[in-house]
């Protein structure tokens, strides 16, 4: 008897050791989205996975390890990118390789996102203009000042983009981020042909921009006005017509304490006074006092745009609602 148990066991630690240490994680698709200053390749995973990148010269390419994990059947790149010519997928031993074949120099980010809305895991990889990277660490544009004789710049930003559809209509699925987009250039053209004013669009195609990369592109472009572009679902089929929300007071409270944590690069945030030299407490009062003034004036901007969408058009909610919208709290230009 004891014989036996011994072979059961000898049997079952082999065949124990003959299967891998862990299942492979299956890569789906690859997906790509162009932007003017970078390319999103969006990898579709099974599960969450280890990965690895490497920038190589002579010739430009990028390797993207993943490990433990397998192509799906089929498994290709629809199309070249502007930034990278051709992708080439191996394996070696559990590890995928993605060696991508690159035109221009670039500065490649990755991350993964967990399982959201429609989407399973995925291994994000950006791959940024270099100069565009290097323009990003410089130290923020100086808020614009109104006494000089430029026009008014009016930020216009569509919301959602890229592989960010936002809500889906019922009847048609139509996308939020092909409506927001739709109308920003709309509003674009309105706004250029007002005198003294230049719109500014923040997307200006189907690709997705961070919320605070939002309103960090108007304060570059020296944006006086900040205007975010949603078309949101509500529950309930008699919901229909426009509303207008500013930030929240327990937003800006938010707001405040990570531009302090940023403090560092924030040299003339507020009217060309530094806070490098400012000790932690002035510091937060320079900055409530201008955050404070800049969600007043939020407050009325915000009036006057529900005032007017009243002489087009049904509104679903007759005040200005107050929320925390992350893409709302820049400190020094009035958002709605």
């Amino acid at each position: 008897m004891r014989r036996h148990g011994l072979s059961f066991l000898l049997v079952l630690l082999s065949l124990l050791s003959a299967l891998p240490a862990s299942a492979a994680v299956t890569v789906h698709q690859i997906r790509q989205w162009q932007a003017p200053d970078h390319t999103r390749l969006v990898f579709d995973l099974s599960g969450p996975v280890e990965h690895r990148s490497q920038l190589l010269a002579n010739p430009a390419r990028l390797l993207i390890d993943i490990d433990q994990a397998a192509p799906a059947a089929g498994l290709a790149l629809d199309g070249d990118g502007v930034r990278h010519a051709g992708m080439t997928i191996s394996r070696d031993g559990n590890t995928l390789r993605t060696v991508l074949a690159l035109k221009t120099d670039i500065q490649p980010k990755s991350f993964l996102l967990k399982p959201a809305g429609p989407y399973g895991h995925r291994l994000v990889v950006d791959l940024f203009d270099a100069r565009v990277a290097e323009e990003a660490a410089r130290p923020p544009v100086p808020a614009p000042t109104r006494d000089d004789k430029r026009p008014l710049v009016i930020a216009i930003d569509a919301g959602h983009g890229g592989e960010d559809p936002g809500a889906i209509g019922r009847r048609f699925r139509t996308r939020e981020k092909d409506v927001t987009l739709a109308i920003a250039r709309e509003l674009s053209q309105l706004v250029a042909r007002e005198p003294n004013m230049k719109p500014v669009l923040i997307r200006t195609g189907d690709y997705y921009v961070g919320l605070r990369d939002r309103f960090a592109k108007a304060r570059r472009l020296q944006a006086d006005v900040f205007i975010s572009i949603h078309a949101d679902a509500i529950p309930g089929v008699h919901a229909r017509g426009s509303s207008v929300y500013v930030l929240s007071d327990r937003g800006a409270s938010g707001a405040i304490a990570r531009h302090l944590a940023e403090r560092e690069n924030a040299a003339d945030l507020i009217g060309g006074v530094s806070l490098n030299d400012k000790d932690p407490t002035l510091a937060k009062v320079l900055l409530d006092l201008s955050h404070t003034a800049t969600i007043q004036d939020s407050i009325g901007l915000a009036g006057n745009i529900l005032t007017e969408l009243r002489r087009v058009g049904p509104v679903h909610i007759v005040r200005v609602q107050h929320a925390n919208f992350m893409v709302l709290k820049s400190p020094d230009v009035p958002s709605v």
